[in-house]
């Protein structure tokens, strides 16, 4: 018989329990701007050449369908349009994240939007609070499955999934809006974590570039969670209790420590969206640190020609895997600390800094070699110990040396946090190649207003068609 208090089946019931009344004014603004941080983030990744192939295969494997997609193209499947959708969002590295004191646990938006999205279109319209809803709940239970299993350090360094435990996310999300009772979120909760991709951190070619094209693995995460549902409801049956006990979710996912608790106290009083983070730079969250002590010296400096040398003082891991001043792909360029430090320099929008024309840029890239990465020991053991990407930059003007801040935790989270208007006026420029900014700023006033909203597929409507249509 199934356990109805078992971990999994408690969490099941509160999503499927969940209603708008229930969640806290500030939650849903939470959200709200996490919505449209990641629609930006998905329009904006559109002209990656990343997206651009894996959108070729994706229509060449998936039927056409109603769920809605994010480039420009006709619907598909919602299989098809959740993979789809969470590689776009996920496209530039500019997604948002999960943390916790400065360690970084995924991007739950590119994951969990998409299992969303894959719901619009399909059936009658999908209301600003039925969506609501579902995000605030696959985010609570996500934010919470990754923090009961995080590993020791020692296990971090032999296996470690950056976004895989996703899929259980995308599943709730998806599963809310196509109906599911808790009965049918649990299944396919079991379904979503079998389908599950595995943890592949360590294999993302870092000795051996160019890096692995999904350094994030959230279209395929995206990609169970969706079909899991889909499958539950055909009527095929999942593993159940899938969170509990020594044989869980935890220990198919390569970790060494679980701590059951996590997974529901003070469910529904406290939050774990709190936790979740915005990105100011369209790059790897572990070079975040070090970019915002350089802004901060921006202002100092006439133009960036006058700056001779730029000495960044990180973790060894920094120094090992962030150091490539000549990146090859527009993956490896989101994870080339000079090449953005040249684009802060030199003011290329940030939507652009991986492009194909900023990767060859010769003032940029001449200027990229002027950066110098060194290890630093108080940097090293909160790496090691915290996961916690803390940096400081040092610049050289005229051969005297400028003294840049210690910055401990990435703009974007709670100890440091961005202003809303700035996560806004992020998603305009996101979306300026398909709506002109007062048409991005109208339609962004209106999903932040989400719960009023009747059809938020017709309310994105304006961002579903390519430029000219």
């Amino acid at each position: 018989m199934p356990n109805s208090d078992s971990l999994t089946a408690t969490l099941a019931r509160f999503a499927g329990e969940l209603t708008p009344a229930a969640i806290p004014a500030s939650v849903k603004a939470r959200i709200a701007l996490h919505f449209i941080d990641s629609l930006g983030c998905g329009v904006a990744g559109c002209e990656d050449s990343v997206l651009r192939k894996s959108a070729r295969v994706i229509r060449s494997q998936y039927a056409t369908g109603k769920s809605a997609v994010l480039d420009g193209g006709t619907p598909l499947s919602a299989s098809g349009a959740a993979f789809l959708n969470a590689a776009a969002i996920n496209a530039l590295d500019y997604d948002d994240g999960f943390e916790v004191a400065g360690r970084g646990m995924g991007h739950p938006g590119a994951t969990l939007v998409a299992g969303a999205l894959a719901a619009v279109g399909q059936g009658g319209p999908v209301s600003g609070g039925a969506l609501l809803t579902s995000l605030v709940a696959a985010w609570e239970i996500n934010s919470r499955v990754i923090i009961s299993q995080q590993p020791s350090p020692e296990r971090f360094q032999q296996v470690y999934g950056v976004c895989q435990h996703e899929s259980l996310g995308a599943a709730v999300a998806y599963g809310l809006l196509r109906g599911c009772d808790a009965a049918g979120l649990e299944n396919s909760l079991g379904l979503a974590a079998s389908l599950t991709p595995l943890p592949t951190l360590h294999k993302y070619n870092w000795q051996a570039r160019p890096l692995v094209s999904f350094k994030d693995y959230n279209a395929p995460a995206a990609e169970a969670g969706v079909r899991a549902v889909e499958l539950h409801l055909a009527g095929i049956v999942g593993p159940r209790e899938i969170l509990d006990g020594e044989q869980g979710f935890w220990r198919m996912s390569g970790s060494d420590r679980f701590q059951p608790e996590r997974l529901t106290e003070h469910l529904a009083t406290h939050w774990q969206l709190r936790h979740a983070s915005f990105k100011d730079y369209p790059v790897c969250r572990w070079m975040h640190t070090a970019l915002a002590s350089f802004e901060r010296l921006l202002d100092r400096i006439p133009s960036p020609e006058s700056i001779e040398r730029i000495r960044v003082y990180g973790s060894s891991t920094l120094e090992r895997f962030f150091a490539d001043a000549r990146p090859v792909s527009n993956t490896d360029a989101q994870f080339s600390l000079p090449l953005a430090i040249a684009c802060l320099a030199f003011k290329i929008a940030r939507h652009q800094w991986s492009s194909d024309r900023t990767r060859g840029a010769a003032p940029l890239l001449a200027f990229a070699d002027r950066v110098e990465i060194i290890a630093d020991e108080t940097f090293e053991q909160l790496m090691l110990q915290h996961r916690r990407p803390a940096a400081r930059v040092d610049i050289v003007v005229k051969g005297r040396t400028i003294a840049g801040e210690r910055i401990d935790f990435p703009p974007g989270c709670a100890e440091n946090p961005l202003p809303e208007q700035r996560i806004v006026n992020k998603c305009v420029a996101n979306l300026s190649s398909r709506l002109s900014a007062p048409r991005a700023a109208r339609l962004i006033d209106a999903l932040l207003d989400m719960e009023r909203c009747a059809d938020i597929g017709a309310a994105i409507s304006p961002l579903l068609s390519a430029p000219g249509e």
